[in-house]
């Protein structure tokens, strides 16, 4: 088990890493509004990522540590997106690809990494016509394949699905593809008011065959593997429960940089007409601590079974994604009762809150904190009697 007294030093390191992140928040606040314009972030701020390493710390080519680089990955994430939750998604969600990449055979990473240590991994999910067959030189791809954030910056896409035709279908519900950019069609399709500059656009794979070394039955990708010869937890732990739970750093930071700005709008000083302001204010402030807490409660459940090489139980898993749906809603409100609280001149869709308040609702509306099933899931589980409780 983790020892108490190096449990703590790490929760106090993580309270620090976001400092060197905070460094380029003014930069990343002013890019924000030229980004969602474009639907997309600047190569500036992917330099920014690249150069820090932030985008790499999950990747097949960061360095091994004992401790685990997964809560430096959301603590940072949480951290830009105060200033720009798109930047803040790109790291949470597109940069912890990176750590199903590092689970791959050593020939397919050399693949990956074959033009250079800069590569960025993006996925799409299904479509209705979204299709894997099996042929003998390969996974033929076909159909639209929808919302592949950071797809026209990424290098390779990450596709998963069934393959009825495979000779081992039996065992494998669905087939990870490792496909490169260069070979798909982007379809200029992302037009969310929310989270723009993420460029979540659809993709076109158009009959591509896909070779047999970067096809992977996708259960053995997530699952645990306690023999894995890494250092590094995310190597050797059950993997879904952490790529699922990491949006909850842009989630919370995009409302704490609601906050900020709310605070901002006023410039020091109360209006004089409206004496309900402040009780406002510290009703969201008030509320976005009990998701910190929440949220600090998440990643230190997460890297402590990290830590100790153990897997969450089902009850466990589904208190977490519970506490995620629940964070996600009270960010949320947190962020609604600010925006209706500074009034008609504030409605232009210039204005930063009024961003984030568009983004927030985006983010929430992710499958991983969608609120009724998490909570009838979680519900059951308290209502029902379990089984493996009967004696």
């Amino acid at each position: 088990m983790l020892d108490p007294a190096e449990h703590d030093l790490q929760l106090n390191q993580l309270s620090s890493l976001g400092h060197r992140a905070a460094h380029y928040l003014p930069m990343w606040r002013d890019r924000a509004a030229v980004a969602e314009k474009k639907r997309r972030l600047s190569r500036d701020t992917f330099n920014d990522l690249f150069t820090e390493g932030w985008l790499d710390l999950l990747s097949p080519r960061a360095p091994f540590t004992s401790t685990g680089n997964w809560p430096i990955l959301v603590e940072n994430a949480r951290t830009a997106a105060r200033a720009c939750p798109s930047t803040g998604w790109m790291l949470a969600l597109v940069g912890g690809h990176s750590s199903i990449a590092r689970r791959l055979s050593s020939a397919c990473i050399n693949q990956l990494y074959h033009d250079g240590p800069r590569q960025l991994f993006a996925s799409a999910s299904t479509s209705v016509d979204s299709l894997l067959s099996f042929e003998p030189e390969g996974v033929r791809v076909d159909g639209r394949w929808r919302f592949s954030s950071g797809i026209e910056d990424a290098t390779w896409l990450m596709l998963n699905a069934p393959c009825p035709t495979h000779p081992g279908n039996a065992d494998t519900p669905r087939f990870l593809v490792l496909i490169a950019v260069s070979e798909v069609e982007t379809i200029t399709s992302w037009d969310s008011c929310g989270m723009a500059a993420t460029g979540s656009h659809d993709v076109l794979p158009r009959g591509l065959l896909v070779p047999h070394d970067r096809v992977f039955a996708l259960h053995e990708m997530l699952a645990q593997n306690p023999n894995a010869l890494a250092c590094d937890y995310i190597d050797r732990v059950p993997l879904t429960p952490y790529l699922t739970t990491s949006i909850i750093g842009p989630i919370l930071g995009c409302a704490e940089g609601a906050l900020a700005e709310f605070v901002s709008a006023f410039g020091g000083s109360l209006p004089a007409n409206d004496s309900r302001v402040a009780e406002q204010a510290a009703h969201s402030a008030a509320q976005l601590h009990s998701a910190q807490l929440l949220y600090d409660s998440l990643i230190t459940r997460l890297h402590e079974a990290g830590a100790n090489d153990r897997a969450l139980d089902t009850q466990q898993l589904s208190q977490l994604k519970r506490d995620r749906a629940y964070l996600a809603s009270q960010c949320v409100q947190a962020v609604h009762r600010l925006v209706e609280k500074l009034g008609a001149s504030f409605l232009v869709a210039s204005n930063p809150l009024q961003r984030h308040w568009r983004d927030i609702q985006a983010m929430a509306a992710h499958r991983d904190v969608a609120w009724s099933e998490a909570m009838q899931v979680s519900g059951e589980a308290l209502l029902q009697p379990s089984t493996n409780d009967a004696p």
